[in-house]
């Protein structure tokens, strides 16, 4: 049964559910005998209540510091309901699986008002960063502080308790582009004219591995030599390029030229496929009609990623070549064009999709020693021939 505790300065109600005690105190309310009947009253209810399986604490006590509102873990369904439409599906799978595994076991039943910086300093420095890299910790400090603005967008000047937080990155790995030897060996050593076609296309275009899986023929202009990029594939979806600098039109070596041109004459017998890509607003589909230049004869469609990366590894296996992923083509092809010493970080950026030069200084453009010797030599005879 419910009962009353007078306390001095307070009444405190308690009651037992399901064999566990719990309570609610009424601050500020002293045990004047007048108080203490109206609290017996609010005890009878929720003994009623309970025994009749409606007790629902909120209603109650609606300026209860433990109603379902005050804790962390109230405000994550709200956050899921509000931005699933706002990003891809391969992304919110991507945030739901770090919300589950390192915000809501921690946060879940933590009373949101009182969380201070240092409760938020000790998870990050003593929790996360004992397992996680810096850049995932920052992904999964900018899901806790989406979640903590559902509750701080109702409060008067909230103060959030993770800004003062500072993650310093260690330096990204130097990159591992192909040497021009080691690109004539993987591209002479295959006996497969499809597969040679696309290891050429994807060491010589810039293109990334999800650019060129759903690479198509109604996306080659074969008589300009150059490719309309619009789509990628992520995660078993199509889906239209993540930004609208993606979505671009590039130049064509002739050797990719020639290789898309092969290519296009071994599938042209083909039937073109309708296809649903995904609109940038992450919500409307666009239907496109697609004849697939990687074509897979055993799934009827282009090849996916783990199909790729299991021939590729083969590959450089027979060819005896250090492993690099599939992605190391785009790297490579962004090394090997700057090496020439003859085109722009401009022209490269525009090339590969990027809004500026950053991406490239920073982390594609790598310099390839054996393959660009010619260019102090160009520069020698520059500067022999202004004297």
């Amino acid at each position: 049964m419910a009962s009353i505790e007078p306390l001095k300065t307070s009444i405190r109600i308690i009651w037992y559910i399901n064999g566990e005690k719990d309570s609610e105190t009424l601050l500020n309310t002293p045990p004047t005998p007048a108080n203490k009947a109206n609290a017996q009253k609010i005890a009878d209810m929720v003994e009623q209540q309970i025994q009749m399986g409606i007790f629902n604490r909120d209603a109650v006590f609606p300026s209860s510091p433990k109603r379902q509102a005050s804790y962390f873990g109230y405000y994550i369904p709200i956050w899921q309901n509000a931005e699933q439409s706002k990003v891809s599906p391969t992304s919110w799978d991507t945030y739901i699986g770090k919300v589950a595994n390192h915000i809501t076991p921690y946060w879940q039943d933590k009373q949101i008002n009182k969380i201070s910086a240092e409760d938020v300093e000790y998870w990050v420095y003593k929790i996360l960063r004992a397992e996680l890299s810096p850049k995932t910790i920052v992904d999964i400090l900018g899901l806790w502080r989406a979640i903590w603005s559902y509750w701080a967008r109702h409060e008067k000047n909230p103060n959030d308790p993770s800004q003062y937080i500072k993650l310093n990155s260690k330096d990204p790995k130097d990159i591992d582009p192909f040497t021009r030897a080691e690109i004539d060996i993987i591209i002479g050593a295959e006996t497969d004219q499809a597969f040679r076609n696309l290891w050429t296309v994807m060491l010589w275009s810039g293109l990334s591995s999800h650019e060129l899986m759903p690479l198509a023929i109604e996306d080659i202009d074969f008589a300009e030599s150059t490719a309309y990029i619009k789509r990628g594939f992520v995660k078993g979806i199509h889906k239209a390029t993540k930004n609208r600098r993606r979505k671009r039109q590039i130049e064509l070596l002739p050797i990719v030229a020639e290789a898309l041109a092969n290519q296009h004459r071994l599938v042209a017998d083909h039937n073109s496929q309708a296809v649903k890509v995904l609109e940038r607003d992450n919500h409307t589909y666009e239907e496109q009609l697609l004849t697939w230049l990687w074509h897979n004869l055993r799934t009827g469609s282009h090849y996916t990623y783990p199909q790729l990366e299991k021939r590729w590894k083969r590959h450089l296996d027979k060819c005896d070549i250090p492993y690099r992923a599939l992605n190391n083509g785009r790297h490579t092809y962004a090394s090997q064009v700057l090496s020439t010493g003859i085109i722009s970080a401009e022209w490269l950026a525009n090339q590969l999709g990027h809004v500026n030069t950053e991406m490239i200084h920073k982390h594609y453009g790598k310099f390839i020693p054996s393959d660009s010797r010619h260019i102090i030599r160009n520069l020698a005879n520059a500067l022999d021939n202004s004297q």
